[in-house]
C-alpha cells in the first residue's frame, strides 16, 4: 500500500517518494529500499528503526544526499536532490545537512557537545 504524502510545504523538511536503492546485479541484487514514501516534517521527532540490514542507514545516506537512489525523488526542503549535478549537491549539503553518528565518527577528545557544533567552525 502506498503511503499518503503531504503536498511539499514549508514545514516539510526531507521528503521521499517511490524511493528505491538496489546495489548489486544478477543473483547478488540487493533491494535495501524498496519503493519508501516519507515526508520528515520541521520541529517533529522521527525514530528511524529495524534490524541490521533493513536499509536504516541507507535511507538516510540518500535523503541526506550522501548515497544517489536508483530511482524515486527525494526533496530536501523546497528542492529536489535527485538528479543535481556533484557541485550544486556538494552546495545543498553543505548548507543544510548535518549528521551525528552513533558511535564511530566522533572526535574522542571532545565532547557531545563539541562535536555536534563542530561543522559549524
Amino acid at each position: 500500500m502506498t503511503a499518503t504524502l503531504p503536498a511539499p510545504t514549508t514545514d516539510v523538511i526531507a521528503r521521499a517518494v517511490g524511493l528505491t536503492k538496489t546495489y548489486g546485479t544478477g543473483d547478488a541484487q540487493v533491494h535495501a529500499l524498496a519503493g519508501v514514501d516519507l515526508a520528515l516534517r520541521r520541529g517533529s521527532f522521527t525514530a528511524i528503526m529495524g534490524p541490521s540490514g533493513s536499509g536504516k542507514s541507507t535511507l538516510m545516506h540518500c535523503l541526506a544526499g550522501l548515497d544517489a537512489s536508483t530511482s524515486g525523488q527525494i526533496w530536501l526542503g523546497g528542492t529536489e536532490i535527485t538528479g543535481l549535478d556533484d557541485r550544486r549537491l556538494t552546495q545543498l549539503r553543505r548548507d543544510s545537512v548535518g549528521f551525528v553518528f552513533q558511535a564511530f565518527n566522533l572526535l574522542p577528545t571532545l565532547t557531545a557537545k563539541e562535536n555536534i557544533l563542530l561543522p559549524l567552525d
